[in-house]
């Protein structure tokens, strides 16, 4: 009997072995078919030559955002480990890259540092908050989430701090206010990645999926000198952001295309219309398993940004006080407000 099925068998291996490779290979082109940065229809921001005492952002990554104003520093994620491709599909624990820390808060001067604010509890945006806080004498501001991984890095009891929606904290001239949100449902099926809270201090190493998205916040950074949201994912709660202002937003846009014009019409409209901003700086748009400071595009049957980039230009030229949108520079560093009044006076 065995014998009947043998040649079937050796006919049903060898079609799934093909369909295995052909799915591979069809896998690795498609992951090399990306768009390239500066084909997407966003100007690049014009560096500060001197910032002259100016509040000025430096974007490393992500929403990894990093606010000075000659005294006080404040850092929004302070991610600056990159889990590679393989890490995400095959879920292996994964520690934070405490080389690329270290030459992070080195390089870009971070020995001011006051905050840190994931802007919610994804891998990709705060599982270096605690070794970050660790070197520096930075407060982690968050949900109970992001406190756990906190707690996780053996971070002091007086270095994490649980917010509620609305609560705001000073920092030198900085004040910061978290705001409830929504993180984009991209997830399969409109879901959302990695849902829940993170219950336990959460240690490394650990696996990706381990970092619960654990609440989302819009992050308000207000100075004398004006007002920047920071919308780390491309979420929304109605109505949620009614009673602020801000002179800038950090757009994220990361899965947009996938949501559809309708959608992202209603996100651009909650976050940017409502605020009354002038100036938008799209973040979160880069494929982040890429090392620490190469800055590319995810594949296009990944995320489609030309899509979302086009969306994102009609709806800004579509009020009647057009807003700028424009990318940021790596790790170079903008004075934010000032540059918002440059750009709306040229319009």
């Amino acid at each position: 009997m065995l014998r009947s099925w043998r040649p079937w068998l050796v006919v049903a291996c060898s079609a799934l072995l093909l369909l295995v490779v052909t799915t591979v290979a069809l896998l690795v082109r498609g992951w090399q078919e990306r768009t390239a940065v500066t084909d997407i229809g966003w100007p690049v921001a014009t560096p500060a030559a001197d910032a002259g005492g100016s509040v000025t952002v430096t974007w490393l990554g992500i929403t990894t955002l990093l606010f000075d104003d000659g005294e006080t520093q404040i850092l929004t994620d302070g991610t600056f480990s990159r889990p590679d491709i393989m890490d995400i599909i095959t879920q292996r624990p994964v520690w934070s890259d405490m080389d690329t820390i270290n030459y992070a808060l080195a390089r870009f001067r971070m020995d001011r540092l006051a905050a840190i604010i994931p802007l919610h509890s994804h891998y990709d945006h705060a599982m270096d908050a605690g070794h970050v806080a660790n070197r520096t004498s930075a407060v982690v501001l968050g949900s109970e989430s992001t406190a756990n991984i906190a707690r996780g890095a053996d971070v002091p009891v007086n270095q994490y701090q649980i917010l509620a929606s609305g609560e705001t904290r000073q920092f030198g001239n900085f004040t910061i206010t978290l705001v409830a949100s929504r993180h984009a449902p991209i997830g399969l099926g409109g879901t959302l990645p990695f849902a829940g809270n993170i219950e336990a201090p959460l240690r490394q190493p650990a696996r990706i999926s381990e970092w619960r998205e654990g609440g989302t916040w819009s992050v308000l950074i207000s100075h004398p000198e004006g007002t920047a949201l920071i919308q780390g994912s491309g979420g929304y709660v109605e109505n949620g952001l009614a009673a602020m202002s801000a002179d800038v937003v950090m757009l994220g846009v990361a899965g947009l295309a996938g949501l559809g014009r309708e959608y992202v019409s209603g996100y651009w409209n909650e976050t940017v219309s409502r605020t009354g901003a002038r100036q938008v700086y799209p973040v979160h748009f880069e494929d982040f398993t890429q090392p620490f400071g190469e800055i590319a595009l995810f594949p296009d049957f990944v995320d489609e940004l030309a899509v979302t980039a086009d969306w994102i230009n009609e709806l800004a030229a579509a009020g009647e006080s057009p807003v700028h949108v424009a990318r940021l520079p790596f790790g170079q560093p903008l004075a934010i407000f000032h540059q918002a009044v440059r750009e709306e006076s040229a319009h």
